[in-house]
């Protein structure tokens, strides 16, 4: 009687690569003692509010995370440059970079929709994140989500 030999065939894998693509190797594995940087914290709220079937237009993004930093304490490390009419952040240019490097975010025509890689940045998140942070990341995200889609149901409204 031989021994079963763990391959992507015997375990029945579609499809076979690297897990964990795109996530920086020093915080992989175990937990990590570390404050969350503000990259990763916006990373976690646009992938969650992410959805498969439905655009998240990128040009809100910026607009829309900058009306709820007052309200969220998670976004105060969050920096702003505002000119005009237009606010930007370097850090969600570099965490929506970084989402669609890594295949957590597909970026198709200036809409996100959620990659194939998603479930392993949850995986790298829950590493060094604690529960209540976690929780602030998830809240953060479903009110994100709800006013990209309020924006997006007023501009066609109007249109």
């Amino acid at each position: 009687m031989g021994r079963d030999v763990l391959t992507a065939a015997y375990m029945r894998i579609e499809k076979e690569g690297y897990l964990f693509r795109g996530i920086p190797e020093e915080t992989r594995g175990a937990m990590v003692n570390r404050p969350p940087r503000i990259k990763d914290i916006i990373s976690g709220i646009i992938l969650l509010a992410a959805r498969d079937k439905e655009p998240m237009p990128l040009k809100k993004v910026h607009s829309t995370i900058h009306a709820m930093k007052s309200h969220e304490s998670i976004l105060s490390g969050l920096r702003f440059s505002l000119t005009g009419a237009v606010c930007y952040s370097r850090d969600i240019d570099q965490a929506i970079n970084y989402l669609a490097d890594g295949r957590f975010l597909k970026i198709i025509d200036g809409s996100a929709f959620l990659g194939e890689s998603a479930p392993a940045f949850w995986t790298y998140l829950s590493g060094y994140l604690t529960n209540s942070q976690i929780q602030a990341v998830h809240s953060a995200s479903l009110r994100f989500h709800e006013r990209v889609r309020r924006e997006v149901k007023g501009s066609r409204d109007r249109a």
